[in-house]
């Protein structure tokens, strides 16, 4: 009888703050039309605070009625996806001859997709009487991170506000595959994403957002970008490179080495590099040679797999593979640190240097490219005697 009353209370209070964070929410837009961008920032703030009490505290998701559940979830993003217009009409379209704002664009595609889209999912999973669960951490914080970036959006503070907007694009993206994911696999066949599967995923889900903070400025020579986005840019890179080994490290301690993982792991690497060069390529930092025969390496090799996979022959990675990666990311990381404003003005007569450094880093990485996929060819010639 105790817990019957603590749900229903917990079940009325979820629905009291709900309803309240609706009400605050109508305001915001009045303010932000209204230019009164402290107001906005306010109120958002209060919303996103009640946000975390109603996902992390009260959870009234786990007792209440799924329909209910649903339409409420879908006025809550119909609101967000509303604000991020009224931003995105405040900073463009209110303004002549405005450069259109790449993230905020992007966000708000991302947050009306999700509105339209998720009754979709929703009204199918009821109807096929499979529970809705909104209990995943990802999934309730991604609510806290929107309502964080419209609020910080509303004051306008140029790069930070484009950096918040990318981590927000980021959890919408991430939370996106985590539904589709969850809800339409069969647990009967399959199992759930390790945890070293989702984070060699994470470097996927990250390389196009690379390209965004790659060419912020709309610019396609690096050297222009804003020093922000080009220390993003290096800090990503770190985050490659740390989680390929973190990937690698966790699935052999955790006794989880799967199939999948040993797929996506060098497919990720090779998405996450070959778009690393392709960037350089545009800056100049890379000559089209040298892109493409890294290319062709890399392809070749994967079909030197393929072709071993048919007869059942496991290509184990080479000690020159290691090498070769760790001089490609050795090389990535050298050419991004030096183009950073501060090393540049750090170290006297480093413009000489520049001059060479970022050729000479790639001329490197393509000759010991090219070299560990000579070596592969050669130690695994018996796979080539089925075909030739």
């Amino acid at each position: 009888m105790e817990k019957l009353t603590h749900n229903t209370n917990r079940l009325w209070l979820g629905r009291i703050l709900r309803v309240l964070r609706v009400l605050l929410l109508l305001p915001v837009i009045y303010f932000i039309l209204n230019e009164q961008p402290w107001s906005s920032f306010s109120l958002l703030m209060g919303v996103a605070f009640l946000t975390y009490i109603i996902g992390f505290q009260v959870k009234p998701y786990e007792i209440e009625k799924p329909y209910y559940t649903l339409w409420t979830r879908f006025f809550e993003m119909g609101f967000s996806a509303l604000i991020s217009t009224t931003l995105l009409y405040k900073q463009w379209w209110s303004i002549d001859d405005a450069v259109l704002p790449k993230f905020i664009f992007s966000a708000t595609l991302i947050l009306i997709a999700r509105m339209i889209i998720y009754p979709f999912f929703a009204i199918s999973l009821i109807r096929a009487q499979k529970e809705l669960r909104y209990s995943s951490f990802w999934a309730r914080s991604a609510r806290v991170v929107i309502l964080l970036s419209l609020a910080l959006s509303t004051l306008n503070f140029e790069y930070y506000v484009d950096i918040s907007l990318g981590i927000l694009i980021l959890y919408l993206l991430a939370t996106a595959i985590a539904f589709v994911y969850r809800y339409y696999r069969d647990p009967d066949h399959r199992k759930p994403l390790s945890i070293a599967s989702q984070i060699t995923t994470s470097r996927i889900v990250l390389t196009p957002v690379f390209i965004l903070v790659f060419f912020y400025d709309n610019d396609l020579l690096y050297h222009n970008n804003h020093p922000i986005f080009k220390w993003l840019a290096l800090i990503m890179v770190v985050s490659f490179m740390a989680t390929d080994w973190l990937d690698g490290y966790l699935a052999r301690k955790m006794g989880d080495v799967s199939t999948l993982g040993k797929f996506l792991d060098p497919f990720s690497d090779k998405i996450s590099n070959m778009t690393i060069f392709l960037c350089f390529m545009s800056s100049g930092y890379a000559n089209i040679w040298m892109v493409a025969l890294i290319y062709f390496r890399e392809a070749s090799v994967e079909t030197l797999r393929t072709l071993g996979a048919t007869k059942n022959v496991t290509i184990a990675a080479r000690p020159s593979g290691k090498y070769k990666t760790a001089i490609q990311g050795g090389g990535i990381l050298i050419i991004l640190t030096g183009a950073l404003d501060s090393v540049q003005r750090l170290i006297p007569g480093f413009d000489q240097i520049w001059e060479y450094l970022p050729q000479t880093c790639m001329t490197i990485i393509t000759v010991v490219t090219l070299l560990s996929g000579i070596d592969y060819f050669i130690s695994n010639r018996n796979v080539l005697k089925h075909y030739l």
